[in-house]
């Protein structure tokens, strides 16, 4: 039984935006372009939409839960939606360290560049560039974030006024 996915990428952001079901019952998911040619390897690369034939097999590796009963298209995300942060990095080369921003936010790290590769996955000779990252590598990289973004913290400075 296949199912039919219909897929919008985000090149700015490097994500896909899934959509399963129609109505009510519809779905939207939001996962890495990687991630989702990985297990949806008979999706064109070069289109910006399409619709594809998934197995449920394939959902489910997504991250949508189908129905036990699979009587109809019921959907459900089993996690929440997967917003991937976007940062990017410049080799300092005085220091040798990695200067990582969090792009849509104030945040700025300075980090090793080895354990920078090790977390990431950047070649040792890319000096910059710009990477799409999950959550819980942002939180391993020691960037604050919340439950599914940015972590707001209210500012500490009033303004005065005479």
């Amino acid at each position: 039984m296949s199912i039919t996915l219909g897929f919008i990428r985000n090149r700015r952001e490097s994500n896909v935006i899934l959509t399963v079901g129609s109505g009510r019952t519809r779905q939207e998911l939001r996962v890495t372009s990687e991630l989702f040619f990985t297990i949806i390897p008979q999706a064109n690369p070069y289109l910006y939409g399409d619709v594809v034939e998934a197995t449920p097999a394939q959902l489910v590796e997504l991250g949508f839960q189908l129905d036990a009963e699979m009587k109809r298209e019921v959907f459900r995300v089993v996690r929440p939606l997967v917003t991937p942060a976007q940062v990017r990095y410049v080799l300092d080369p005085i220091t040798g360290n990695y200067i990582v921003r969090y792009v849509g936010t104030r945040q700025e790290l300075v980090i090793q560049s080895r354990a920078f590769w090790k977390t990431t996955g950047v070649s040792r000779r890319s000096p910059l560039g710009s990477l799409t990252l999950s959550m819980d590598v942002m939180k391993e990289l020691g960037f604050i974030v919340g439950k599914g973004g940015v972590q707001i913290e209210r500012s500490k400075q009033f303004i005065n006024y005479a």
